[in-house]
């Protein structure tokens, strides 16, 4: 009779886990932000790693699972298939670049307390902006085009450019599209979006909590309140790794949260306005007149070719906690030759080779790594209803926790993009 209680009472605790094992893995997006770094303090940072590869290998099992039986199929991400839009190019951008390459030297890792770069400085604290009107976009075809993409698969509307975004005057700022660049995985798709950097301006806010070291500058998290504004905000999405995972440098508007390193990849924006994308050390150096940049990992795309380090899948390579290999949501933000174009992309169950295929195929000519896994890898459209900004998510399904993070005080690092 004991042995048989037992026996039960082993079930039921096997159950239990059973249970809560399918839970964490259905949920994992929100489940594993709350755990993980919790996690990583009592188990280690390999271990919850090995947890997570774990349950992403699982979780695209059941995914090739469900498409193997016709139980699911690839869907447009954005609910409508694409048109193509006609137009005429605008006027090339003039290039201004910096006027000196010197070998690279320290950075000052802190700002003078008080300073325009200070966090606690009082013309950094957030206060209530004024709303303003927008103007509704003009039914004139935009003037500003790019060519459509050839597809990868045979989803309906794969590779054409939809109009996204306007600014006040009613022309398209930005387009977005979507591929389907993995063969093994149809459910794979990538959303790409496109910004005219020849009318709008790419910003970058360091996070009130990362990217920082142990008793080093933060950031306040915050988009200014002169550029929060209905009809000048436009976008905003995530940065790179937090500072355990890599260590990746960071500086904001004369606040260096972590130093650069040479050989990573490097977004850069100058006082010019002017954006570009390189590597630390080749492409940029500390002398530069920079608003602000972002490292992370290594280049993808470098001068229009694929870092052949992308197939090597390491953690040591692409930071953070998973390889190469392992399929989640990523993200990564790429540049033109010319350098008018900025590209976002995000997909879930995205393989490094994957998302760089997608850059070049999308014309990226210099690309690299932004953040990754669920929760992390975030767009929003920032769209005015009633003079209010209301986010949007690029992916309705994939981007839905904190959908409005980047209209309050946000405790990790990211970009945002105003009307030029």
């Amino acid at each position: 009779m004991l042995k048989q209680k037992k026996h039960w009472i082993w079930i039921g605790i096997l159950a239990v886990v059973l249970v809560a094992g399918l839970f964490i893995l259905a949920n994992w997006r929100s489940v594993g932000t709350q755990m993980a770094n919790p996690l990583r303090h009592l188990l280690g940072v390999q271990a919850v790693a090995q947890i997570e590869t774990v349950i992403f290998k699982v979780q695209d099992q059941i995914e090739q699972w469900k498409f193997d039986l016709g139980l699911a199929e690839a869907e447009n991400p954005f609910g409508t298939a694409a048109n193509p839009i006609e137009g005429t190019p605008t006027p090339a951008l003039e290039v201004i670049p910096p006027t000196e390459t010197l070998a690279p030297t320290p950075i000052e890792d802190s700002a003078e307390p008080g300073s325009a770069g200070d966090p606690e400085s009082p013309t950094n604290q957030p206060t209530a902006f004024p709303l303003t009107a927008t103007i509704a976009p003009s039914s004139t075809p935009a003037g500003w085009v790019l060519p459509d993409i050839e597809p990868f698969g045979d989803l309906q509307g794969e590779g054409l450019w939809q109009a996204y975004l306007y600014n006040p005057a009613g022309e398209v700022v930005a387009y977005r599209t979507f591929l389907q660049p993995d063969p093994e995985r149809p459910y794979t798709l990538v959303a790409v979006v496109a910004f005219d950097l020849t009318k709008t301006n790419l910003r970058f806010v360091l996070g009130l909590k990362e990217p920082s070291k142990p008793g080093g500058p933060h950031g306040w998290g915050n988009i200014p309140v002169n550029d929060m504004q209905p009809g000048k905000l436009l976008a905003a999405f995530n940065g790179g790794f937090i500072a355990e995972h890599g260590g990746y440098g960071a500086m904001a508007d004369g606040v260096t949260a972590l130093a650069g390193r040479a050989g990573l990849a490097t977004l850069a924006i100058y006082n010019n306005d002017t954006v570009r994308i390189g590597e630390w050390g080749a492409d940029f150096y500390t002398d530069g007149d920079y608003r602000a940049w972002r490292q992370n990992a290594l280049m993808i795309v470098h001068n229009g070719e694929i870092n052949e380090k992308v197939y090597t899948g390491t953690e040591a390579e692409w930071g953070a906690n998973l390889d190469g290999a392992t399929v989640t949501l990523r993200s990564g933000v790429g540049i033109s030759e010319d350098n008018q174009v900025l590209y976002y992309f995000a997909g879930p169950s995205l393989s490094m080779p994957v998302l760089a295929d997608a850059m070049v195929a999308s014309g990226a000519y210099n690309g690299m790594l932004l953040d990754i896994n669920p929760s992390h890898a975030h767009f929003t459209a920032m769209r005015v209803e009633d003079e209010k900004l209301i986010a949007e998510a690029l992916y309705p399904e994939e981007m839905d926790l904190w959908v409005d993070r980047y209209l309050h005080q946000w405790d990790q690092d990211f970009f945002y993009v105003t009307v030029k």
